[in-house]
């Protein structure tokens, strides 16, 4: 699962999932949801994932309306190399 260029955010109901321990989210889906905040990169987001299954819970979370994601505007370019100009 190649997500390059998309950023992540929680959405309200994210938020009120991830905020409340009483919701009817697995320790995993939680652990997933936790690493993303309001606008988390694709590329930071997969340094933390440890394992294939848990691309599978990220896109799980999106299913289900936890979490968005939405294309990288070039400002979010974390390497740089889309605003390089050679002349």
């Amino acid at each position: 699962m190649r997500k390059v260029g998309r950023v992540y955010r929680r959405t309200e109901s994210g938020q009120n999932a991830w905020s409340n321990p009483d919701a009817s989210l697995s320790v995993e889906h939680r652990e997933v949801l936790a690493l993303i905040e309001t606008g988390t990169h694709w590329d930071e987001i997969r340094k933390l994932l440890r394992r294939h299954a848990d691309y599978q819970l990220l896109a799980d979370l999106e299913a289900a309306g936890l979490v968005v994601s939405e294309v990288a505007a070039p400002e979010s370019d974390l390497d740089f190399t889309g605003s390089f100009v050679f002349r």
